[in-house]
């Protein structure tokens, strides 16, 4: 469990680092103005949140399936990243936000970040 958890810190260390980035690149490219909705802090929680839930849940994934867990568990992460995007598409912006279209642009790639930061660190916790 300890080297699941480890993993589930480096991938949401390196997720929070690169949707910082991108939400700062995004908003700087576009001069789009989206901090009443998403901030720094939100970013990082979102991150760690869900490469730490990841971590907890292939624990318990790897309990259950013993062959190709690796394999069975990247599936089922990526599947769950992309139907995060389903409620970006339900959201109600507040009208007085300028060019709202471009809220899923900045948004939608970053529940891709936890699920690509996690299998890029996955090699270093090979147990």
């Amino acid at each position: 469990m300890k080297v699941t958890f480890y993993h589930g810190l480096t991938a949401g260390f390196f997720t929070a680092a690169a949707c910082l980035v991108y939400n700062s690149v995004y908003t700087g490219a576009f001069a789009t103005d989206f901090s009443s909705l998403i901030n720094s802090v939100g970013i990082i929680g979102a991150s760690f949140f869900s490469c730490l839930l990841a971590s907890v849940g292939y624990y318990f994934f790897a309990k259950f399936v013993q062959r190709q867990t690796d394999v069975w568990f990247n599936i089922l992460f990526l599947s769950i990243s992309f139907a995060s995007f389903v409620p970006l598409f339900a959201i109600n912006l507040p009208l007085e936000l300028s060019m709202p279209e471009l809220f899923i642009g900045l948004t939608a790639p970053m529940h891709l970040f936890p699920a690509l930061f996690w299998l890029a660190t996955k090699p270093l916790f090979r147990a």
